[in-house]
């Protein structure tokens, strides 16, 4: 399994300054679905030790965006438009996030994502969708 963090963007379909700071790193991306990755640091904790819940809607919205962009041409953009969560239990230690589209349209794709803490337990489960940018939209040309 190769993994990149957005630096070496080798799996990476965007590069956002968010997922560099947080440190986060894509173990698997492909045919809409991704798999992030993050080691906890104290500085991504609550007051209990346990990883922070702003920390987990960040690896969420990064695994469902990048399972979007891996069904797009790389030079569209991607905007969260709505995410709901729901929190099961603390994530601790070394967490991970699944994510997949669950239905693909032309301008707005539906995902889902599930974030595990190192113990293996489910922290939180996760829906959104995303609107597609035409690359005139996204300011690319």
């Amino acid at each position: 399994m190769m993994t990149a963090t957005p630096q070496d963007n080798s799996l990476w379909r965007s590069t956002v300054p968010l997922y560099i700071h947080l440190g986060f790193e894509l173990d698997a991306l492909e045919d809409g679905c991704s798999l992030v990755r993050l080691r906890f640091q104290p500085h991504l904790g609550n007051s209990r030790g346990e990883v922070h819940g702003g920390t987990v809607a960040a690896i969420i919205d990064a695994a469902m965006s990048q399972a979007v962009r891996s069904l797009v041409d790389r030079d569209m953009g991607v905007a969260t438009m709505t995410m709901n969560l729901n929190y099961l239990a603390p994530a601790r230690g070394e967490i991970r996030c699944a994510g997949r589209v669950i239905k693909r349209g032309r301008s707005i794709m539906f995902t889902e994502a599930e974030v595990t803490g190192e113990d293996g337990e489910v922290a939180c489960r996760a829906s959104a969708s995303y609107r597609i940018l035409p690359k005139t939209v996204y300011g690319k040309s």
